[in-house]
Parts: structure tokens; C-alpha cells; sequence
């Protein structure tokens, strides 16, 4: 049985807004559009992306609308349209994923952004025409979403190169964004399904799926530093999935059991962000509101909200990994805006 809970307002965290960094162009309207490298393994200076069409713009740390030359930006084009973006690290390899509607392109970033990888997903007797959800698992694993439902891996080989590993189909719809865990992926598509797996030696296993609800698109996911999974939905909801809770559904696969349910917001959520160190999720949407929720197994706290005019955000990550810092991003805005935890 389901324990639907409501969200409490607790004690206030108050952010401010610290910087906005200029790029070299303007933001696409695509969900999960900001990618921000809090690795710690990765020391490059460059630590922002964002999409704008077949464009990914690559930006340092410390560049603001007063230092844009300091640091160089990196205009990485494509060719084809760009759908989402990752930082992550395969074996010692410091990569920047890009999945775009030609497959999956991964950029070294200690290597001025040299291509060193390009998989095309496209498969027309598969349906495949684009992919879109991209997860990593610490230094080993590489996960990418397909158009029609499938789900890749790749990882190092005993070069060091980056090969295919595995193909699963998990789910009946395009898949919309993923995230990972320790072993445990979270992918979600258009339907409005979830699917939880796990990794073992390359190879994806299936554990758990949830309902469609009613069958509002998933948008983005993340999973906590807990292990909960938390998915955004296109009609603004917030669901929390414990992994550990699973209900028997006859023969099939085991159902994801939901614990939290959110009216998080008015229109459809285009990003969430865990905080690596702490139970906080940072979430946007097309209503204009930024909001910070304080999160358990049981319960979620709102614990900031700012509303931004006539903005429709696009993208939002955690910067540090405390949840002591952010940044968004908004459709057709040349400007990552960071914020910054007042100290009280």
C-alpha cells in the first residue's frame, strides 16, 4: 500500500544570487539543459554546459559577465541536434557525454575536447532515432536512453577505451532521462513509467517498474545520495520511489513502491538536481518557481522557493556538492545564473 504524504514547509534556507556567466550564445529549450562537473576526480576549469540546438557550450568555473577572456570557452558543434549532457569519468579518461538524434558522442576534456568516442544509436528497423538519458557509474559504466525504449552501456576496455558492452530493452515508450546510484540505474520515458535495474559486469538487469499514473510523461530523474529516486512529471508532480520497498505484481516484475507524492509545481518540471552530500533536491519548471526540498524515505520539506518572472527554466544542478550552491538556466538566455546559500 501506498503512504502518499504532502509536503510541510520547514525551517527556511535562504539563497542569493551570487554570479551569471555569460556563453556564447543562448539556451535551447531542453530539459536537463545545464551540466555542471562536481566529480571529484575531475580538476578542469571547465565546468558548465549547456545546449543551444546542435551547439554545446563549454564554460569555466570563473567565468562571469566581467571575465569572459580569462578563461576560454569551448563551442562544440555537433552537426546534429543535441538532447542532453553529462561530465563524468571512464576509467582516467575526464569525459564530457553528449547524446544528441544521432547517438552518443563522448569529448575528452584533459584533451582541448577531442572526440575520442561516436556510437550511433539510430537503428530504423529498431524504431531508434534519437537517444536522450545519460548515467554513469563511478569511473566503470556508461548508460544512454534511446527513442524507443532501449537502454546501452558501454565502459573502458583494458586500454582504457571506451567500447559497447550491452543492449536491454526496458521500456515501451522514448526514454526521457536517467540516473544511477551505486549499482542501481533509474531510467523513465514518455508513458510515465519508471524502471529500476541494476548493473552487474556490464550487463543490465531488470528489478522494478512503476505504474504509468495516469500517463504524464516523465521528465527528469535523480536518485539521492539515500537511494531514493525522485521523478518529475510534464504535469508537475514530484514522485519519490524507495528501491528497497518493492510490491509483488503476480509474475511480472516487482512494482516500484511510491512514498512521496509532490504537487511540486504548476506546469511541467523540466529539471531536478540532488545535492551529492545532503538530503536536498533542487527542482524547475516551466512555471517560473525554483524550489529546494528537503528530503527522507518519508517525508519532503520545502525549504526554498523563488519565482523569476516571465522565466521559463530549462536546466538546474547542484554546483557544490553540499547543496550550499546552484545554478539554472532559462529558454533562449545567454546566462548561467548561479546562487549561493546565505549564511545565517
Amino acid at each position: 500500500m501506498h503512504t502518499v504524504l504532502s509536503v510541510t514547509q520547514g525551517r527556511l534556507m535562504l539563497y542569493s544570487k551570487e554570479k551569471q556567466i555569460l556563453v556564447k550564445g543562448t539556451v535551447s529549450a531542453v530539459t536537463n539543459n545545464v551540466a555542471v562537473n562536481v566529480s571529484k576526480y575531475q580538476k578542469t576549469l571547465h565546468g558548465f554546459a549547456v545546449i543551444n540546438r546542435q551547439t554545446v557550450h563549454v564554460v569555466g568555473t570563473e567565468i562571469s559577465a566581467d571575465n569572459v577572456a580569462d578563461i576560454p570557452q569551448y563551442c562544440l558543434d555537433t552537426k546534429t541536434d543535441v538532447t542532453q549532457i553529462l561530465w563524468c569519468t571512464l576509467g582516467y579518461i575526464n569525459c564530457l557525454v553528449v547524446t544528441c538524434s544521432e547517438g552518443l558522442i563522448i569529448y575528452d576534456c584533459d584533451k582541448q575536447f577531442k572526440r575520442i568516442y561516436i556510437h550511433n544509436c539510430e537503428d530504423k528497423n529498431m524504431k531508434e532515432k534519437y537517444a536522450k538519458g545519460i548515467a554513469a557509474f563511478e569511473c566503470t559504466y556508461l548508460c544512454v536512453g534511446n527513442s524507443n525504449g532501449s537502454i546501452r552501456v558501454f565502459g573502458p576496455d583494458e586500454d582504457g577505451q571506451v567500447v559497447f558492452l550491452d543492449r536491454k530493452l526496458f521500456h515501451g515508450a522514448p526514454i526521457t532521462d536517467m540516473s544511477s546510484y551505486k549499482h542501481n540505474l533509474v531510467s523513465c520515458d514518455e508513458s510515465g513509467c519508471t524502471v529500476l535495474s541494476q548493473i552487474d559486469c556490464g550487463e543490465l538487469m531488470i528489478i522494478a517498474r512503476s505504474k504509468t499514473f495516469g500517463g504524464h510523461p516523465c521528465t527528469t530523474t535523480e536518485m539521492t545520495r539515500l537511494g531514493l529516486m525522485a521523478v518529475g512529471y510534464g504535469c508537475g508532480t514530484i514522485r519519490m520511489f524507495d528501491p528497497t520497498v518493492k510490491l509483488i505484481n503476480g509474475d511480472a516484475e516487482d512494482q516500484l513502491s511510491m512514498t512521496v507524492q509532490i504537487s511540486a509545481h504548476a506546469r511541467c518540471i523540466t529539471s531536478m538536481s540532488a545535492a551529492k552530500d545532503a538530503d536536498l533536491l533542487l527542482s524547475v519548471s516551466e512555471d517560473s518557481w525554483i524550489r529546494v526540498w528537503k528530503i527522507s524515505s518519508t517525508a519532503v520539506t520545502l525549504v526554498y522557493c523563488y519565482m523569476k518572472e516571465d522565466t521559463m527554466f530549462v536546466g538546474c544542478q547542484f554546483i557544490s556538492r553540499n547543496g550550499s550552491k546552484f545554478c539554472t538556466t532559462a529558454y533562449n538566455s545567454p546566462y548561467i545564473t548561479c546562487y549561493t546559500l546565505n549564511q545565517l
